[in-house]
């Protein structure tokens, strides 16, 4: 994903690589109240505030850290360090293989919804258009978490009413902002026991060692 993201980038940073650094990631920019679908329950005073800013970014990375430490490197069977030790010394091919097997598309679906609905409840403002990102992938997340079909229903139901409210007020904000945490802790809760066993390519490299000693 890193890698397509600088790729696309490339044209751009080659030729104006601070100007497109600065608007990609423009942390300063002001967003208008009225507009917004998630956060109007807050109030204008502390929506456009910047301790709110900076409240929302660090809930964006606590929840992205929570998910790649207990969820989405579990694949690898390896630790943070040893995962980022591989970009030196890559893994044996049959424990790169062995990893490959694990990151099945339902993985790579589930940890793609799921990052994009963080983004999402940690959006500083969230327009009517964005719920054409959402509208399809709670489904799939609420499916994933393990949660009993009626619960599913009245949450995307709740969703649905959420964002059909115009302008938004601050019970359709809550809702929204509601819906989007119940997605993101009930996938994470219900994932616990994905590749829970998974074997470690350090095991791997051990019977290696043995059978060929």
């Amino acid at each position: 994903m890193a890698q397509v993201q600088i790729t696309l980038a490339f044209p751009f940073l080659r030729a104006n690589a601070e100007g497109y650094l600065a608007r990609s990631f423009e942390l300063t920019r002001r967003f208008f109240f009225k507009w917004t679908v998630n956060w109007r329950f807050v109030g204008e005073k502390r929506f456009l505030s910047r301790e709110f800013a900076i409240t929302l970014i660090a809930v964006h990375l606590a929840l992205l850290a929570i998910f790649v430490l207990t969820r989405w490197t579990r694949p690898s069977g390896l630790s943070i360090p040893a995962l980022i030790f591989t970009v030196v010394k890559p893994l044996p091919p049959k424990a790169q293989q062995l990893i490959s097997l694990n990151v099945t598309p339902s993985f790579t679906l589930t940890a793609t919804l799921t990052s994009m609905a963080v983004g999402m409840l940690c959006a500083r403002s969230l327009h009517y258009q964005f719920y054409a990102y959402i509208a399809w992938s709670t489904p799939f997340l609420l499916w994933k978490a393990g949660l009993h079909p009626i619960l599913i229903y009245a949450v995307c139901g709740s969703q649905e009413w959420g964002w059909n409210v115009f302008p938004s007020i601050d019970t359709s904000s809550i809702v929204v902002v509601g819906c989007l945490v119940i997605q993101v802790f009930s996938v994470w809760w219900g994932t616990r026991n994905d590749l829970a066993d998974v074997t470690s390519p350090a095991d791997i490299v051990d019977e290696k060692k043995e059978h060929d000693e």
